[in-house]
């Protein structure tokens, strides 16, 4: 199983739903997770990260941060290995290209990804490209 179908069965989501490209909108929203490497827990995690990126969905009509999550190390369940970000997009090229350009403005770590699948194709993207 992708790791994209795990978190979508995480939340509760069929895993093997598919979105079409020229489908997404408000009301068929694409699905993007967003994997923050790091010991950045909750707290942390909506100041830095959630709380700003619904704002600039929310100024754009371009989407809202739906929940989040953290992966805790199993040796130290007080070690966040890395933090995830659960987000309806509305529009994909206007709003994977906001959620890259906010993303970086709020200096997320390097190795961070954003996973979708549009078109029954899944997509890993991180979000510093070389």
């Amino acid at each position: 199983m992708s790791f994209l179908k795990e978190v979508k069965s995480w939340i509760g989501m069929d895993p093997d739903s598919v979105t079409l490209k020229d489908q997404v909108s408000k009301e068929n929203p694409l699905f993007v997770y967003v994997k923050i490497p790091g010991n950045i827990g909750p707290m942390e995690r909506g100041k830095r990260f959630e709380d700003p990126l619904q704002g600039a969905l929310s100024r754009e009509h371009l989407g809202e941060v739906t929940g989040g999550g953290a992966q805790l190390a199993e040796e130290d369940t007080s070690t966040t290995l890395f933090c995830g970000l659960d987000i309806d997009v509305y529009d994909f090229e206007r709003g994977i290209a906001l959620l890259r350009r906010e993303l970086i403005r709020l200096k997320a770590p390097k190795d961070t990804f954003l996973f979708y699948e549009l078109n029954g194709q899944g997509f890993e993207e991180p979000l510093y490209v070389n």
